[in-house]
């Protein structure tokens, strides 16, 4: 069965059947809540376009299949409350605000700006009164613009002739156009495209931090259900030492065995006692780091009640693997990292272009006219033409070493980014390539445990039997009965293993982690045995007894 791009994943359980529940918060009411908020809170942050509403429709069937759950934290709600309330993912979110904010920042070089004021000199030879007010702006393609009036009353020193207006006071309007530096390209218009790029980089560094952090919470997910099918295991070892103490306890009042048996029994029951703990220690553990990733309607961590354990794994698919050159440029195009260092290779070439432009000289043409109204403020009558102003300015730096040595290190910048592309997609195609082999021996190494399972279950059998008619002592039953445990660990870490192989490959191939976690829903439980569904071996012919353990 070939992997769907897109459509694969899978959920795990295990169960503590004697431990009762808690009574905890109905965790179908808790997950109604993930999915209301996971996705209409910033849905516009998630990851932009077709993407996003996919996001944001998976997420609402996940509601609506968290809803229906019978009690049991499922791979999906893990996920779906990690989409809501996960900090990181959180944090990610704000990337999309700050890059808007610095966009909206760099726009405001074009503001249009008010000017005003109001000057006085009431002392001295030269009394005179100036006051004005205008607006100006930076024009996008390099030039800048400003239109005023003002008024100047009074005596002005002879140098400073200019100051003074007829009675109506003047207006002027001024124009600076450059003509080869800062026209086709300036820092103002480039720090707009690179915040353009930044808030575009937002989304697949959202989309990043998403499958970073969902791959973190599978694991913890798996661990948490193996450590619980484990504690099952060592507490059903635990049980047969128990329920073996009354039988011994019977059979030395009736003379079938002897006391130091019981003894040894109680030594068991001891040890795997011991055992037993250390297993819920670790399950303990397990589920409070899930916590981490599930919480509540607050935001706060929420460790999982027991009662949300599944009882068994969803069944394991066979011959699920990729065809990794179908699957490979797929793989680059779903990927956040090559996309973000493009967008990062761009932001860098916008810097190099600039320096390019700075290369040039600058040559800007001038004007500016300007009209005085109103009577004449002296005698001598000298305001009340227009006046027009018309050239050029240039100005270039003879060596041009801030442009040249921009220009060196922004071409090293691109053959770096250019080189980190390389390498991302070089390691792309081995993360696919190495999940895909684990996925695929994964499942091999489960069947071999499962026929180990088997064959130490009857093994055991046939000596439980040989132990009961007095062929064998009970040192040597504990010995068997400890393989078969540690048989039967294997197993299910044999199947964690399977899984986690499974989210490693979706996660190599960029798959959205909620879709995938919603396909649980739809894999039948598991029927392989194990803790929880450990089947009794019959032993139908009694003459086997005799022919493995008679003289």
């Amino acid at each position: 069965m070939a992997i769907a791009c897109a459509s694969l994943t899978l959920t795990t359980g295990a169960g503590l059947a004697d431990e009762p529940p808690r009574q905890p918060e109905s965790f179908a009411a808790f997950l109604s809540l993930v999915e209301a908020d996971s996705l209409t809170e910033n849905d516009g942050a998630t990851r932009g376009g077709d993407r996003s509403e996919r996001v944001v429709e998976s997420g609402r069937s996940a509601a609506g299949a968290i809803e229906s759950a019978a009690e049991k934290l499922t791979l999906a709600d893990v996920v779906a409350s990690l989409y809501r309330s996960y900090p990181e993912i959180a944090q990610a979110r704000e990337i999309s605000t700050i890059a808007a904010g610095d966009r909206l920042s760099a726009f405001g070089a074009y503001d249009t700006k008010f000017q005003a004021h109001s000057l006085s000199e009431p002392t001295g030879f030269y009394e005179n009164y100036r006051n004005g007010l205008g607006v100006a702006r930076q024009l996008w393609w390099g030039g800048y613009l400003s239109a005023g009036y003002r008024i100047g009353r009074g005596y002005f020193q002879p140098w400073y002739k200019e100051r003074s207006t007829d009675e109506g006071g003047e207006g002027k309007l001024t124009w600076i156009q450059p003509l080869l530096r800062g026209r086709a390209l300036d820092a103002e218009r480039v720090a707009v495209f690179q915040a353009t790029l930044a808030q575009q980089a937002a989304q697949p560094q959202l989309l990043l931090q998403i499958l970073q952090s969902s791959g973190d919470a599978v694991n913890a997910y798996w661990d948490w259900v193996a450590s619980g099918a484990t504690l099952q295991a060592q507490r059903e070892l635990l049980n047969l030492a128990e329920v073996r103490a009354k039988q011994i306890q019977v059979g030395v009042e009736a003379g079938k065995y002897k006391r130091v048996d019981l003894i040894f029994n109680q030594q068991l029951i001891a040890e795997r006692r011991a055992d037993a703990l250390k297993a819920e220690q670790k399950f303990r553990a397990s589920s409070i780091k899930l916590g981490l990733y599930l919480r509540n309607e607050s935001g706060d961590p929420l460790i999982p009640d027991d009662g949300w354990l599944p009882m068994r794994f969803p069944q394991i698919q066979s011959n699920l693997q990729v065809n990794l050159q179908d699957e490979l440029a797929g793989a680059f195009s779903r990927r956040p990292e090559p996309e973000i260092l493009m967008l990062d290779l761009q932001s860098v070439h916008w810097d190099r272009r600039l320096a390019c432009n700075d290369m040039l000289p600058t040559l800007d043409f001038y004007s500016q006219g300007s009209q005085d109204i109103g009577p004449a403020a002296t005698k001598d009558d000298d305001k009340g033409e227009f006046e027009l102003i018309i050239g050029v300015q240039s100005e270039v730096p003879i060596q041009r070493r801030k442009a040249r040595g921009k220009i060196q290190s922004t071409s090293a910048k691109m053959r770096q980014i250019n080189q980190k592309l390389r390498l991302v997609r070089d390691k792309i195609a081995t993360e696919i390539a190495v999940a895909n082999n684990r996925l695929t021996l994964a499942e091999q190494v489960v069947q071999q445990r499962q026929t180990a399972f088997r064959s130490a279950l009857d093994t055991l059998t046939r000596y439980r039997i040989g132990f009961e008619q007095g062929y064998i002592d009970l040192i040597y039953l504990n010995l068997l009965e400890t393989k078969a445990n540690e048989t039967e660990i294997k197993l299910v870490e044999a199947q964690q293993d399977w899984f986690i192989a499974l989210s490693q490959l979706q996660q190599a191939l960029g798959l959205d982690p909620l879709e995938q976690a919603m396909i649980v829903g739809s894999l039948p439980e598991s029927e392989m045995i194990g803790p929880g569904n450990v089947p009794e071996i019959k032993i139908e012919n009694p003459q086997e007894i005799e022919d493995d353990f008679g003289n």
